[in-house]
């Protein structure tokens, strides 16, 4: 007779709990969120850390508790740079926004060499800051500029771009446009492609025109569209620091100093390291708080 015992308890043992777990999946991502925890989420601590002490970057940091605080909203500059980049962002968003749309409407429809003009307007996105930088600070140039040149060609007074405050932030907001509609006019055009045809032929059944068209089936679609370009934008104008620092470094007389080339003044030029964490954390909850807003807004919108 055959002894069925120790196959029968091997058959109805239970396997280890590990078994159960998929560790695969864990260990493709770990080396990347190793990376994101060392230069993302652990720089945060230390920043808000740092935030509560006094440190010119030598010697022992000293606790102050929350002077620097008090003292970045007494600070001129740093209320001047938070103006300014409210004032850049109010004006940024909107027309990226608007242009963006605008060409991925048209560059939508089947038109003679759209692909062409499709990468024409996307390589900006892929140009370093910096190249846009100097391109744009030799185009505004006040003496060998090109956009000086037509003015003066069409009679009209050459205008000093790099030292007069009320034409600085102009240069820095065209050079910003340029560099970033292309890379959103591709967002919109993947939410136009993902609109179904039908939409448009009942409206063109039921008599609509263009307009109601765009107003009316477009614009509510595109909805999820443009609260998440909307925000990256906002947070890209709140961080933009590359094309200003090498067009104006903030200047003149601090008319395009945002807050983030006041922190970054603030700590390699003044070595006020602690003060520069504390707009740092300023900055960050800034962006915090309005992205919960708006992306709560959109929830109570659905």
């Amino acid at each position: 007779m055959v002894d069925l015992s120790d196959a029968t308890v091997k058959k109805h043992k239970k396997p280890p709990f590990w078994n159960n777990i998929k560790i695969v999946p864990y260990l493709y991502i770990l080396p990347n969120m190793i990376l994101f925890g060392v230069f993302m989420i652990l720089p945060l601590f230390l920043a808000l850390g740092y935030s509560f002490v006094k440190w010119n970057g030598l010697g022992t940091p000293k606790f102050v508790g929350l002077q620097n605080y008090s003292y970045i909203f007494k600070n001129k500059t740093f209320l001047t740079s938070l103006f300014n980049t409210l004032k850049f962002s109010i004006i940024v968003v909107p027309s990226i926004m608007m242009f963006a749309l605008l060409f991925a409407v048209i560059l939508n429809r089947k038109i003679l060499f759209r692909g062409f003009f499709r990468v024409a307007l996307y390589i900006p996105a892929i140009i370093s800051m910096v190249a846009v930088g100097m391109t744009f600070t030799w185009l505004f140039n006040s003496k060998i500029g090109l956009i000086n040149y037509i003015l003066s060609s069409m009679g009209f007074r050459a205008v000093d771009w790099m030292n007069d405050p009320k034409f600085a932030l102009i240069m820095v907001v065209v050079g910003t446009l340029w560099s970033r509609i292309g890379y959103n006019m591709v967002l919109y055009i993947a939410g136009l492609q993902g609109i179904s045809a039908e939409y448009y032929e009942a409206a063109t059944v039921d008599g609509a025109n263009g307009m109601q068209k765009f107003l009316y089936i477009t614009m509510p679609m595109l909805k999820s569209t443009h609260v998440f370009i909307f925000i990256t934008c906002v947070i890209y104008s709140f961080r933009s620091f590359d094309l200003i620092y090498v067009m104006t470094k903030g200047g003149p007389l601090h008319s395009t100093e945002t807050l983030v080339v006041y922190i970054y003044n603030t700590a390699f030029q003044q070595n006020q390291y602690g003060v520069a964490n504390a707009a740092g954390v300023t900055l960050f909850a800034l962006l915090f708080i309005f992205t919960l807003l708006r992306l709560r807004e959109e929830k109570e919108g659905k």
